[in-house]
């Protein structure tokens, strides 16, 4: 889908991706982000949680993901992103997928900006993340 074939109120639900175990190791040793709590199933449990969690970067990054495998600006950049919230835990196991709306269109000199507004779910239709683009 290019940016011509976008309208406002356009809206889609992508396919859903389960997250691993072996997934959120790699993840979080690439990036740095090798906390217990994305890595050691009992430190997230005295946390609180059911087990790890999944880094929040990395649900971006898969929900973008999903996006572009549907076709949605598949030839786009993500410039902006405004008021993330994050809702619930992903757990290895879960499956996620995602939400979107468009709100607005603005044609440029190459293409154009779409805003639209996501929403990261996991499994049961469970709110894992919101937020908005650019």
């Amino acid at each position: 889908m290019f940016f011509e074939d976008v309208h406002v109120g356009y809206s889609f639900k992508t396919g859903a991706k389960p997250i691993t175990g072996t997934e959120i190791d790699i993840v979080a040793q690439m990036s740095g982000m090798d906390l217990p709590g994305f890595l050691d199933d009992e430190v997230a449990k005295g946390w609180g949680f059911k087990a790890r969690v999944t880094p929040g970067a990395y649900l971006i990054a898969c929900m973008m993901g999903l996006m572009a495998k549907q076709g949605f600006l598949a030839d786009a950049v993500w410039t902006t992103a405004d008021g993330i919230s994050w809702k619930s835990p992903v757990h290895p196991g879960d499956k996620i997928y995602a939400e979107s709306e468009v709100l607005a269109v603005q044609p440029i000199k190459r293409g154009g900006l779409v805003t639209y507004a996501w929403t990261i779910k996991k499994n049961d239709d469970v709110v894992v993340a919101q937020g908005k683009n650019t």
